[in-house]
């Protein structure tokens, strides 16, 4: 079993080098279908080439003004890959869509198989998607966008942790942790041995520009340990790194 994780950064094209980041500013405001289609043929050359059952997928857009209503998740569907589901990030009755240039950001999966999945939400926080989709009986994948707030991703830890230890079963987790301040602000996660942590501190997932950082994290519950293995997939098209996980 593989599960791929992709922040695919709204597929701005837009990698961790300060020139792109610079030159390409505007497509934070409006990108062309064609430079979308781009990336995702980027993004699906990953695919084609590491076969995942699951992809897993945040900073998608749906479509909207901005985009050209273009539905970046409508160009990654083929026949190995008929099963999926979208969703706004923010929530269903948030104000945050409504605003300018937010309208459409979402999270969502491809799958090769028709999992079982529920859209659950954080109690904290602009971003509170997450999703549960559950790969096997008594195992389930949980991925996320965690908060740029410091004070607010450790609530959102809080609940995750929380969410782990009601929940039936073992769980991998996958998520942009946006751990800004060092692995450290894991502790609430980590402390008490039943979460532990695949990456190392010494892969990092982010750059930009001289700035390398570690934020896109695979936690797991401690029954899986040395039945998971990770590799970190460079994605030219976006700040962050993918992450493949394989499950023995």
């Amino acid at each position: 079993m593989k599960i791929l994780f992709s922040n695919l950064g709204y597929a701005t094209g837009i990698s961790g080098s300060l020139y792109h980041h610079v030159t390409r500013a505007y497509r934070h405001v409006y990108k062309s279908t064609a430079q979308q289609q781009a990336v995702m043929a980027q993004f699906r050359q990953i695919i084609d080439r590491e076969h995942p059952d699951l992809c897993c997928m945040i900073e998608l857009e749906q479509g909207a003004a901005h985009t050209g209503w273009f539905n970046q998740i409508s160009a990654l569907m083929c026949g190995d890959y008929r099963f999926h589901d979208v969703a706004d990030k923010y929530g269903p009755n948030s104000r945050t869509s409504k605003l300018p240039f937010h309208a459409g950001k979402s999270n969502g999966f491809l799958a090769k198989s028709e999992f079982a999945y529920d859209r659950l939400y954080f109690r904290n926080g602009t971003k509170r998607l997450i999703y549960k989709v559950t790969i096997r009986e008594g195992l389930s994948v949980l991925f996320t966008h965690f908060s740029l707030k410091a004070e607010v991703r450790q609530k959102q830890f809080a609940e995750v942790r929380d969410l782990v230890r009601e929940s039936d079963g073992n769980m991998i987790i996958l998520a942009d942790f946006n751990t800004l301040n060092g692995l450290q602000e894991l502790k609430t996660l980590l402390d008490d041995g039943f979460l532990r942590l695949l990456n190392t501190e010494d892969q990092p997932t982010f750059t930009f520009h001289r700035w390398r950082h570690t934020l896109d994290l695979c936690l797991y519950t401690s029954p899986l340990a040395g039945s998971l293995d990770m590799k970190i997939i460079p994605q030219p098209f976006s700040d962050h790194h993918a992450l493949l996980v394989s499950l023995s």
